[in-house]
């Protein structure tokens, strides 16, 4: 993904949860229950209210395993905060940042539900 669109459509994942978090050495997967799916190379940031509690980067990997909180959290909403970062917010005061972060590569793919990768 080559930036990301304020008027992107993720409706679907409000009310729904993460099932599943799929980590790889290059990437972060998250699987909502809608059965979309976000695949991440770029920065990630989980915060509990204005405490970041966890972030993830291809260079260092998670910072803690506190991200694990997010599994089975439901989604409250999700906004576009700029062209480069994407909020997603849970209940138990969780908020994720995922950030579109490379201008030569895709640092995010978003698959509409029902595409199993």
């Amino acid at each position: 993904m080559y930036r990301i669109s304020s008027n992107i459509n993720l409706s679907d994942i409000v009310g729904s949860e993460i099932q599943q978090i799929r980590l790889g050495r290059y990437d972060v997967q998250f699987h909502f229950g809608s059965e979309r799916t976000i695949c991440v190379q770029g920065k990630i940031e989980v915060f509990e209210g204005n405490v970041l509690i966890a972030n993830w980067s291809e260079e260092n990997n998670w910072s803690s395993t506190a991200f694990q909180k997010l599994l089975n959290a439901p989604v409250l909403s999700y906004s576009v905060l700029n062209d480069r970062l994407l909020e997603i917010r849970f209940e138990e005061n969780l908020v994720m940042h995922l950030h579109d972060s490379s201008d030569q590569y895709e640092s995010m793919q978003i698959y509409p539900e029902g595409i199993i990768i």
